[in-house]
């Protein structure tokens, strides 16, 4: 009995195993893709063709993979890793040494749509993940082919990059790996020979020989010594007299053709320093180049083609340092941090970055702050370069969105402070700050006016209240102040640009009427409507002398005085006066202009603030139909009468009697 049940189990065990074996038999195997190979395709059209967009230049890897498995293939994603990047300069941009200022404009380009990854430059670079979205399908047993176009913003240096590809498919996020890439952006060529670099630099020091001799020549000719070049060389703005044209340039000078045409950089002031920084970039650049393509299973042709040219640069660079009269023993720029310190361009990076953390931001404004206070030389060096250089500069803070990015407000800030520090009192520091304020004030008036008030004290102290470097700071104060709302400071402001404007154009200086004619105006604002009304009533005296009872701006003073009459309490004088205003406003400026307009409400509201409702209504029933005819029926003026005119109907009686 037992060897019967156990042969009966027995066969069931070997019939389950048998019917497992064919199910098993049966089914098909998973998908398994193969990575065959990533080539780089050239770039579109002829490098020498001056027609290509930077899209044109952009690097484009062509992949080829195949399914060797039983079932067809999703390919869903893509992940582009950075390990390493490096910017070669151009000597037309980033690598430029001169020792006056020049301008290079570059656009921005928007990355395109289907499998392209966008690439952020090489500062940002390291330790990049680029997810882009695939929707590959490869049947069994196929193979398929696509295209990764690789995206920057354009420029005139070169980009390198190593990375490599990461391909996840299927619902279970299996992924293949590719092997290290090395591509360079532009697809040009970007190494400059020995030959070239040496070139540059003896074209910068007969430049900077020029902008001495044109000093040497400026300083003689007003009696005072010219500076030891040799054994004293100034080093700094402040150690030579102000107004030397050859030191802060002339713009009326370009169109003549005159000499000593310069504003003068940092590089001029340490021509040895500056040529040193120069040699140890291409140094380190090409040092970093090298190893990013040699490190690579496939380099473009750009990069392989590069690669000797490089090699031979770097060992041709210790004669150029001693053929220039400097050690070749430093290896880093000046900013060049110890290992495991942060350079200051990746804690500025870490500032700027909107998708990065909170904390990593905090830190890194700390951090930067406190190298800026000890006055640790490689941030000096950096924050100079990026403070170096009206247009550039600005280029830099139109870029990191200084005025609509709280981000940019807070790299900004600490460059101000870097500036304040390095030279409190020097004029360029003090116009890069002032240049900081103003683009601030793009998107964030309230902040560009406390800016530029810190900065006027400093101005005020370091050049004298009367410079017109100041002056204009004053103005500039003023305007963003009244953008800001601050009207009780901006009247503050507004009286100190009127002293100015006497003291340097005349009281009777159609400028100087203008701004008395904003002070009064500001006053009001503020709510001081009897100091405005004392304000404007003078001006009129003086307006009617100076520019006549028919100019447009005595009758803008004419309005105002009239207008702030009646916000003073006193309705029936504005009235009064208005109906005087309005028809010479129609004489002079004809019945469909702006302001005659405005006057006509002007004339309709205080006669109804005067106790005439019926007068305000009906003269409001005039005014709308030309409102609706010259502005059209959606301008806020016009909204503006038809809300005034509902209001004073609303004040009539029933029988044309005012409600009052």
């Amino acid at each position: 009995m037992l060897a019967t049940v156990l042969g009966l189990i027995g066969g069931i065990a070997a019939a389950i195993i048998g019917a497992w074996a064919a199910l098993r038999a049966r089914r098909l195997p998973k998908s398994q893709v193969e990575l065959v190979d990533v080539a780089i395709a050239p770039p579109s059209g002829s490098v020498s063709d001056s027609s290509l967009g930077p899209r044109d230049m952009s690097p484009v890897l062509d992949v080829k993979v195949r399914n060797t498995g039983g079932q067809s293939a999703v390919l869903k994603r893509l992940v582009v890793r950075v390990d390493r990047a490096v910017r070669c300069g151009s000597m037309f941009a980033s690598m430029r040494l001169t020792p006056y200022r020049a301008l290079w404009v570059g656009a921005v380009l928007p990355v395109s749509a289907t499998y392209d990854a966008a690439i952020p430059p090489p500062e940002d670079a390291d330790g990049f993940r680029a997810v882009i979205g695939l929707s590959q399908v490869v049947a069994q047993g196929e193979a398929d082919r696509f295209e990764i176009r690789l995206g920057m913003d354009p420029t005139f240096d070169t980009y390198v990059y190593g990375l490599n590809l990461e391909f996840v498919y299927d619902g279970s996020d299996r992924s293949m790996t590719s092997p290290s890439v090395a591509v360079a952006f532009p697809q040009r060529g970007f190494v400059y020979s020995a030959d070239e670099i040496r070139a540059v630099i003896r074209g910068f020091l007969e430049d900077t020989a020029k902008v001495r001799d044109a000093i040497d020549t400026e300083m003689t000719a007003r009696g005072l010594p010219v500076p030891d070049w040799e054994s004293a060389p100034p080093r700094r703005r402040s150690d030579l007299p102000d107004g030397l044209v050859s030191v802060d340039g002339n713009s009326d000078l370009f169109s003549s053709g005159g000499g000593g045409v310069y504003e003068v950089t940092e590089a001029f002031w340490d021509p040895q320093r500056a040529i040193a920084d120069h040699l140890q970039s291409f140094q380190r650049m090409y040092r970093e180049a090298v190893e990013i393509t040699s490190g690579a299973a496939l380099a473009d042709d750009v990069l392989t083609a590069s690669l000797p040219s490089a090699e031979a640069v770097l060992a041709q660079l210790p004669a150029l340092y001693a053929e220039f009269g400097l050690s070749a023993t430093a290896e880093a720029e000046p900013s060049g941090e110890p290992a495991g310190r942060k350079q200051p361009a990746g804690l500025m990076a870490e500032i700027l970055d909107h998708n990065g953390s909170s904390t990593t931001r905090e830190s890194a404004i700390e951090e930067l702050r406190s190298r800026i206070r000890a006055r640790d030389e490689g941030t000096f060096w950096f924050l100079g370069r990026l403070a170096a250089g009206e247009d550039g500069l600005d280029s830099w803070l139109a870029r990191i969105g200084l005025g609509t990015m709280p981000n940019a407000t807070s790299a900004a800030e600490l460059l101000d402070e870097f500036l304040q520090l390095r030279g409190p009192d020097d004029r360029d520091s003090l116009n890069a700050r002032r240049q900081m304020a103003r683009r601030r004030g793009d998107g964030d008036a309230a902040g560009a006016a406390a800016a530029l008030g810190a900065l006027l004290d400093d101005a005020s102290r370091a050049l004298g209240p009367q410079d017109p470097d100041t002056c204009a700071m004053r103005v500039e104060l003023f305007y963003f102040l009244r953008e800001s709302g601050d009207m009780a400071a901006a009247a503050t402001v507004a009286a100190d640009i009127v002293a100015d404007q006497r003291r340097t154009l005349g009281p009777d200086h159609r400028n100087t009427i203008l701004y008395r004619h904003t002070l009064g105006f500001c006053l009001g604002e503020a709510g001081d409507c009897p100091r405005a009304v004392e304000v404007f009533t003078a001006l009129l005296v003086d307006a009617l002398r100076v520019l006549g009872p028919d100019d447009p701006d005595t009758l803008n003073v004419r309005h105002e005085l009239a207008r702030w009459q009646g916000k003073a309490g006193n309705a029936a004088d504005a009235a009064a006066a208005f109906a005087e205003i309005v028809p010479d406003r129609i004489r002079i400026q004809g019945p469909d202009h702006p302001h005659t307009l405005m006057s006509r409400h002007n004339l309709a509201l205080w006669t109804g603030e005067a106790g005439d409702a019926a007068g305000a209504a009906a003269a409001f029933a005039e005014l709308v139909p030309d409102r609706r005819r010259v502005l059209g029926p959606e301008h806020p003026d016009t909204v503006k009468s038809e809300h005034a005119l509902a209001h004073w109907r609303e004040q009539v009686g029933p029988h044309g009697r005012t409600v009052r």
